[in-house]
């Protein structure tokens, strides 16, 4: 319980400053309580960029820092937005315990546990936000619809449109922290994004609730904010080296979910989801348990035991000792025939070397689109971005920018053979290689 004794809770954060929790005020001490909570300290150790930190050093920040921020952000826009608009005032609650907890089901090296275990993080955060778990005693302690409150939010139910838009669409606050956090950590610029300029530009269009940036003051923030959003794709979340690691660490699950050992906990041997039980059955106290720390434990005892499967002990030292595999991004020309042409040959070369291609070459692709502009039948139409003219006409944004809707043809889809690298002189020598690869 924290401590009333002390008024103010002050969060020194390397982006934003310091984030200040007045005790005094409910809503604010209850985020305290929910930021003290075992579910949410768990954060500290769910490295925010996955594998990342395996090609850019510097990337070894938590999803605790990440949410901290998510709320300062939603703070900031509460603040701004009630100034014309005094009705958001009411929503506060949810606004700002739904910005704390909108990550709070991440697993393991973040977006990647989900390629491991088949179950979205958001999944989790409602099962979390609604089970048997410290948030959700919290939440209902302050008010007891309150976890179902939450839950509205983050599906777009049971309250305005731009309620849910601050926590999940193109400009939310979510986005608005990790882009110019990750750019930080990374050691680039492209996230960096002028949040400030987007925040001091949006309004609540009154007749539909819908989050609008004003034309004349945010109209070239946002733009530019798309712009680095794609950069940041394309040179950092995409990265080909984040598609290798990724890969190793895929096949080294892979092979514990094939072959358990021993002294693995039954926590664990839960999370793994050997059977590909829906999320129902699984204990959330087990999946609570697991995170980085105890992932890397258990890859570094495997890599560190001589008794244990030679292909998970191999696998474990090379994730340990970063003895990576390569990878090399096809063109974007190259038809699916060819790519699949290709790595059959290579395949065969692989086995023939006696190292199963299936753990040590595969193909790994990652897609994402820059921008989506709602369709009139979509439910998207609350996550796209729209503009309030001069003339008080408020239109979808690539509806007035060429380059956003170019943005939104655009699909960032990368290919990449990976591979250990004993095969690369077999790769080098395959004929047509410069033809297929960057």
């Amino acid at each position: 319980m924290t401590d009333k004794s002390y008024k103010q809770r002050t969060y020194l954060d390397p982006i934003h400053g310091p984030i200040e929790l007045h005790l005094d005020d409910p809503i604010e001490n209850l985020l305290t309580k929910i930021i003290d909570s075992k579910e949410f300290q768990r954060l500290r150790r769910i490295r925010q960029m996955g594998t990342g930190w395996f090609t850019f050093h510097g990337a070894e920040h938590s999803r605790f820092g990440h949410s901290l921020g998510t709320l300062h952000i939603a703070t900031k826009m509460i603040s701004h937005l009630s100034k014309r608009f005094f009705e958001i005032n009411k929503y506060e609650l949810q606004i700002l315990t739904t910005a704390l907890l909108h990550d709070i089901g991440h697993g393991p090296f973040s977006h990647t546990a989900e390629k491991l275990t088949g179950i979205s993080h958001e999944s989790w955060t409602k099962k979390i936000v609604t089970g048997n778990t410290e948030i959700n005693l919290l939440l209902k302690e302050f008010d007891k619809s309150l976890p179902e409150l939450i839950l509205g939010v983050l599906e777009y139910k049971s309250c305005p449109n731009y309620v849910s838009q601050m926590i999940s669409s193109y400009i939310d606050c979510d986005r608005l922290d990790y882009l110019h956090r990750d750019s930080y950590y990374v050691g680039v610029p492209y996230g960096l994004t002028g949040s400030e300029r987007i925040i001091a530009s949006l309004e609540i269009n009154n007749e539909d609730k819908k989050m609008v940036v004003n034309e004349g003051i945010g109209l070239d923030a946002v733009i530019h904010y798309l712009q680095a959003r794609y950069s940041m794709y394309q040179q950092v979340y995409q990265h080909k080296k984040n598609l290798a690691s990724d890969f190793l660490l895929k096949k080294i699950i892979e092979r514990l979910r094939e072959n358990i050992p021993q002294n693995i906990s039954k926590s664990f041997k839960e999370w793994l989801n050997q059977d590909n039980y829906p999320i129902d059955k699984i204990s959330t106290d087990s999946y609570l348990q697991t995170d980085d720390f105890t992932l890397i434990s258990i890859i570094q005892n495997q890599a560190c035991e001589p008794s244990s499967d030679k292909i998970l002990n191999d696998l474990s030292n090379r994730f340990i000792n970063r003895r990576l595999f390569k990878s090399l991004e096809f063109r974007q020309e190259v038809k699916q025939d060819k790519i699949n042409n290709a790595f059959e040959t290579i395949k065969q070369s692989a086995d023939k070397k006696g190292l199963s291609s299936k753990y040590y070459l595969g193909i790994e692709q990652s897609a994402t689109k820059p921008y989506e502009p709602y369709a009139v039948d979509s439910k998207k139409i609350g996550k796209a971005i729209f503009i309030k003219q001069k003339n008080g006409l408020v239109k979808e944004l690539s509806e007035i920018s060429g380059l956003v809707k170019a943005l939104s043809q655009e699909n960032i889809v990368k290919t990449c053979l990976v591979f250990t690298p004993e095969f690369e002189d077999e790769i080098t020598n395959l004929k047509g290689f410069h033809e297929l690869f960057k």
